[in-house]
């Protein structure tokens, strides 16, 4: 795996918007990317789901773990597989969650969203071979 880029992999993430929330700090050491992200009420995410307690979608953390990995090891496409799929406690906002990816062979990234109080969620996404750094 080569050295990364922090300020280069940064860039090729979305913009901090109604869909992805803003990153406060990204840092990477041996195979692993830690990202700070700032779980705001306004994310489009949380409108309708549900009214009285909004509820960030597990389906969406997995979207941005996707997402992150890409940017970060460079991976192309959707996973192929996901493994070890748990959602461990509901992400309600406003919070900071930190995104760890932890790189585990040529195509496979093992992810967990944790805040300071709890794990809430975690797995692996496999992507297809070839598809990485």
């Amino acid at each position: 795996m080569q050295e990364l880029d922090l300020d280069t992999r940064l860039v090729s993430l979305p913009d901090a918007d109604s869909n992805f929330p803003r990153v406060l700090s990204a840092t990477a050491d041996s195979g692993c990317v830690r990202v700070k992200l700032d779980i705001s009420p306004d994310l489009t995410w949380f409108r309708g789901h549900f009214p009285d307690q909004p509820v960030l979608p597990g389906v969406i953390q997995l979207h941005w773990a996707v997402i992150v990995s890409r940017a970060f090891f460079e991976f192309s496409g959707s996973p192929r597989e996901l493994k070890r799929l748990k959602f461990k406690k509901i992400v309600t906002p406003p919070r900071v969650l930190e995104l760890s990816l932890r790189w585990h062979a040529s195509n496979e990234v093992q992810f967990e969203f944790c805040g300071p109080d709890a794990q809430y969620s975690l797995g692996r996404l496999v992507f297809p071979e070839g598809a990485s750094c």
